[in-house]
């Protein structure tokens, strides 16, 4: 599997609220309504929980604060992911994102790379 990850940070001005509302409730279906063309064959949004324990897991003011969201997609084959990246119809799609992503996303503060998944410890947690 090939895979992207994309550690985001919210464009400055938006609450965490504006910023989820906009990724999850527009971008992301966005994502989720050309899969077929982008030959997507997974995507997962996560947000940071807001918990009262959450200040000891992220350890504030020794790491760097959390991102505001990570997405991962994926692709069953390098040749798909290639796909994703070369064909016209998919760079389209790419265009379009990659315009929406001026709404709320801040490219400086953000990350994002390609990746190949390592299982370290393999099955899968239950909610």
């Amino acid at each position: 599997m090939f895979k992207i990850i994309y550690c985001i940070r919210r464009k400055a001005g938006l609450t965490r609220e504006q910023f989820l509302s906009h990724w999850l409730g527009f971008h992301g279906p966005i994502v989720v309504e050309h899969k077929a063309v982008l030959r997507i064959a997974r995507y997962v949004q996560t947000t940071p929980l807001e918990d009262d324990f959450s200040k000891r897991v992220e350890r504030r003011g020794v790491l760097q604060p959390a991102y505001d969201g990570v997405a991962e997609l994926y692709w069953s084959s390098e040749p798909d992911f290639r796909h994703a990246f070369t064909d016209p119809g998919a760079l389209r799609i790419q265009k379009i994102l990659a315009d929406d992503e001026r709404n709320f996303v801040d490219h400086a503060g953000s990350a994002r790379w390609i990746s190949r998944e390592i299982v370290a410890l393999p099955g899968a947690p239950t909610p």
